[in-house]
This record gives structure tokens, C-alpha cells and sequence, in this order.
């Protein structure tokens, strides 16, 4: 989580409160440790009830914050008045059992604490309040006739080890902030390469297929006065194929102007395909029901084609389909992940044989074609389950971020 004043892009976020929580965690089971071993080896607490008493506060304190860390880390970043309270029980600890030793390190980690989640300002206010109430217990024990038996220098700089693990603390989130700053400058060249692919890539459909689209209604609409004269029915046969392929061109032109402007990728895969199936809902009016893990995500380029395929698979289903809902699931599996787009429409027609891929491209039906493609371009494979009458079912497999080996790519196949 970013420190407060300090907002973190959402690319980063991800990455530093994973980091920091991992050592938040670290921490506490260290202090937990600390308490549990001092009290097995000093005779002196264990014959106190009372040094006993607050020991065991401290320990049940730090392992219900360890059992719900995820919701105890956002509150103490919203409320440094919490690390506060604790830094109160960490007083109660050298009250009862001494300013130095194990004692002192359980006070310390609350320090790296305060360098690992605040800025400076706040850190030193807790560091400063550790110090007095150092001082204070050091007060009470020795004017309780508890000498500590230590040199008093020693005694006057232990203090200075609060400022070191808030040093420490500090070092460890400027590091994790770099680290993901490093990452992110990473994920931005490889979306800069994509996005250089992607423009070719959409020049060349444009060149091949909406400009050729383009070019067919202008030949038919020039010869058409000459049918209206000749053939009136010839005319208005051809008066409505003009009209067919103009409600294609448009569907084309849309399709890759929303590939142009798609900015989806960026997020994280469940969250785009969840934003994706929300405004595919809101315009086609068909129920989208999404079940996407949130740990299943793909390298960007991966992620990008699959994003897409879902996106041409909704579209398939609002223009052909006539479903009454769609069922969207995303799952890692392996090294890998699977994702299927379901709907209970009407099916594809039933025309399993050979080459059934090739005879809906020449009807004009590219959608499966290009969704096909782009698994293969992603080094996975895609598969359609259709039944006539009862929906069809749209299958990717693709690798994950750093698998050894990718699927070997398969025919479009229907089950």
C-alpha cells in the first residue's frame, strides 16, 4: 500500500503491498518467537505473574495481528495511532522485564515497523515516543532498586537502535518501491513493442478485409443505377446485398477502433475481463456471469490476446447466438490457464466435417477464424464445443509467465 501522501500507480500496488506484507509478517513472527523463548529461558519472568501477565498480552496481541495481517496492515496504515498502542505494550515489556536484551528487540521491531509503512514525519514522532517511554522504564527500574548491570553509555545510546530499525524499515520500502518502479518500466516497453505489433497487425486487417469490404460496396453501388434501369429486381436484390456488407464494414471498423482505443490490458487478467463483461452486458442486455481467479494472469502479450478472444467471442454471441445469458470462467491450471466462454444459444450449425473452419471464413464468419489465430499467436490452443440448439462453448489453453514449454497449437476442433 502506498504511505500516506505518496499514491502508488495501481501496476505498482500490487507488487509493494505484497512485499510489505510479506515482511510485516516476518516481523511479528519474530517478536513472537523472541517472547516465546524469553519466557522458557528466564527463571525471573516465569516466577512473575504479573511479567508473565503483560509477556502474554504482548504474544496474543502480535498472533491475532499475524492471523488477520492483511486487514491489521491497511488499519495501521490508515491509523498510526495503532503502532502507537503497540509501541505502549512494547513499555510494558521493558517495565517488567528489564531495558535490555530480548526485552529491547521486541520494542525495536515495532520501529522497523514504523519505517516500513509511514513517511518520515510519523516514523520519528513513534521513535520519539519509544525513547521517552525507554527512558522511562529505565526511570522506574532503577528507582525501583533494579539495577540493569550494564555500562551507562551503553544504556544512553540503546536508543539509537529505534532511528537504525527505522532506517532499516525505511531502506526495505524504498527498495520494494524501486523494485516495482523497475517492473513497471519493464511492463511499459513491453506494451510499447505490443502496441507497435498490435498497429501493424490492425493495418494489415484493415488493408485486407474492411477496405476490401470498402471497395465492393463502391463497385456495386456504381453499377447499381444501370440495375435499376435494366432489372428492378436485380436492383433491389442488390440494393440489400450493398446494405449487408455496409452493416459488415461498420461492425469491422468498430471492432478495430475498440482494439485501437482497448486500454484493458493494463489491469490485472480478472479485472479486465470483469470490466470487459460489465459494459459487454450493458450494451448487448444478455447477463454475463464471470468466475475469474484472481491469481490466474498471463504474461502481457498473452494477456492482451486473450482479453481480445473474450471480447470477439461476447461479440459472436450478441450477433449470432440469440442466448439468454453467458457464463465467463478463467482458471490457472498447471503451469498454465483456461479460460471458456459459454453461452446457451442456438448453437453452431451442425457441419462437423473437414475444412468446417475454412466454410465459415468463406461465409464471411471470421470471428472463430481470428480467435483461433490469436491463441496461436499466444502459443496456446483453442477448442469450440457447439451443439445445434444448445450454446456453444469457446476454450482457450495458454501458458503462464515462465512455463517451460507452450501447448503445441491444435485444429479448432468442435466436441
Amino acid at each position: 500500500m502506498p504511505r500516506s501522501g505518496d499514491p502508488t500507480p495501481p501496476v505498482l500496488k500490487r507488487s509493494v503491498e505484497t512485499r510489505i506484507g510479506t515482511t510485516f509478517v516476518l516481523l511479528m513472527q519474530v517478536r513472537v518467537l523472541v517472547v516465546g523463548v524469553t519466557v522458557l529461558v528466564d527463571e525471573k519472568v516465569r516466577g512473575d505473574q504479573w511479567a508473565l501477565g503483560v509477556l502474554a498480552l504482548a504474544a496474543l496481541v502480535s498472533g491475532v495481528v499475524l492471523a488477520g495481517w492483511e486487514r491489521v496492515v491497511l488499519r495501521l496504515f490508515e491509523q498510526p495511532a495503532l503502532l502507537a498502542f503497540d509501541v505502549l505494550i512494547g513499555y510494558a515489556v521493558l517495565q517488567v522485564g528489564g531495558i535490555f536484551g530480548p526485552y529491547f528487540l521486541v520494542t525495536v521491531i515495532a520501529a522497523g515497523l514504523a519505517g516500513l509503512l509511514y513517511r518520515w514525519p510519523v516514523t520519528a514522532l513513534l521513535c520519539a515516543q519509544q525513547t521517552v517511554l525507554y527512558y522511562t522504564a529505565l526511570y522506574r527500574n532503577e528507582s525501583g532498586g533494579e539495577g540493569t548491570g550494564v555500562a551507562l553509555p551503553l544504556l544512553v545510546a540503546l536508543p539509537a537502535f529505534y532511528a537504525v530499525g527505522a532506517l532499516v524499515g525505511g531502506v526495505l520500502r524504498r527498495l520494494f518501491d524501486e523494485h516495482a518502479a523497475a517492473e513497471e518500466d519493464r511492463w511499459r516497453m513491453e506494451a510499447l513493442a505490443m502496441a507497435a505489433d498490435e498497429r501493424t497487425r490492425l493495418a494489415r486487417e484493415m488493408h485486407d478485409s474492411l477496405t476490401a469490404t470498402l471497395a465492393g460496396i463502391a463497385l456495386s453501388a456504381t453499377g447499381l443505377p444501370a440495375w435499376v434501369r435494366k432489372s428492378p429486381e436485380r436492383a433491389e436484390s442488390e440494393a440489400r446485398r450493398i446494405a449487408t456488407a455496409a452493416q459488415v464494414a461498420t461492425r469491422e471498423a468498430r471492432s478495430l477502433i475498440a482494439e485501437l482505443r482497448d486500454d484493458a490490458v493494463r489491469l490485472p487478467l480478472s479485472e479486465a475481463v470483469s470490466e470487459l463483461a460489465a459494459e459487454w452486458e450493458s450494451v448487448a442486455g444478455i447477463p454475463v456471469h464471470v468466475d475469474a481467479d484472481p491469481d490466474a494472469d498471463l504474461p502481457l502479450r498473452a494477456r492482451h490476446e486473450l482479453v481480445t478472444i473474450v471480447r470477439e467471442a461476447l461479440e459472436n454471441v450478441r450477433r449470432h447466438a440469440h442466448a439468454s445469458r453467458v457464463d465467463i470462467d478463467i482458471r490457472a491450471v498447471g503451469d498454465g490457464l483456461e479460460a471458456r466462454v459459454a453461452d446457451d444459444g442456438r448453437g453452431l450449425p451442425d457441419d462437423s466435417g473437414a475444412g468446417w473452419l475454412d466454410a465459415l471464413a468463406r461465409a464471411g464468419h471470421y470471428g472463430l477464424v481470428g480467435m483461433y489465430e490469436r491463441a496461436e499467436r499466444a502459443g496456446g490452443r483453442l477448442e469450440v464445443a457447439s451443439t445445434p440448439g444448445a450454446g456453444t462453448a469457446i476454450m482457450v489453453a495458454l501458458p503462464g509467465e515462465g512455463s517451460g514449454s507452450e501447448p503445441a497449437p491444435t485444429a479448432l476442433g468442435r466436441q
